[in-house]
């Protein structure tokens, strides 16, 4: 898979958070405040809350006590956001099956696939990948996408 290109035309904030749970509601009001730049509806607001909330929570879970980096990106009728992270948390993450049964934990990786139609992860060849969530406006993929879609 090729390497992601940003747009030039996109805006772009770089941050930066500690792995741990205090940040989690940090970053979602970062990714949220961006995008009620664009024209979400109330419900995709909802789902990226939670789909970024899910994803941090994963990274932080599996992060070993490091900063975690990453960035938004405002395209013309998307957001992405891109978290580095190691390449065995990506691939972790890369899950999407349901567990079987009564499991106590495993559905929300599962749960960001159903919400976030463009999930993409770039090896980034020294021991990091990038995860990048990219949902556009009506749940449709843009134009400026490019990579592995997940459906929905």
């Amino acid at each position: 898979m090729t390497e992601y290109q940003p747009d030039a035309g996109a805006t772009r904030i770089a941050f930066s958070f500690p792995a741990a749970p205090e940040s989690i509601a940090e970053v979602r009001h970062l990714i949220l405040a961006e995008a009620r730049t664009l024209p979400f509806s109330e419900d995709d607001l909802d789902d990226l809350a939670l789909a970024v909330s899910e994803a941090f929570t994963n990274i932080v879970q599996h992060a070993h006590g490091y900063r975690i980096r990453g960035a938004c990106e405002i395209l013309p009728r998307a957001i992405a956001i891109t978290f580095e992270v190691e390449e065995g948390i990506a691939r972790y993450l890369e899950r999407r099956q349901f567990p079987a049964g009564l499991s106590h934990g495993g559905r929300g990786i599962p749960l960001l696939n159903l919400l976030i139609p463009t999930i993409e992860f770039h090896e980034k060849g020294n021991g990091t990948a990038e995860l990048r969530l990219v949902k556009s406006l009506n749940g449709k993929r843009s134009a400026h996408e490019n990579g592995v879609d997940r459906g929905g």
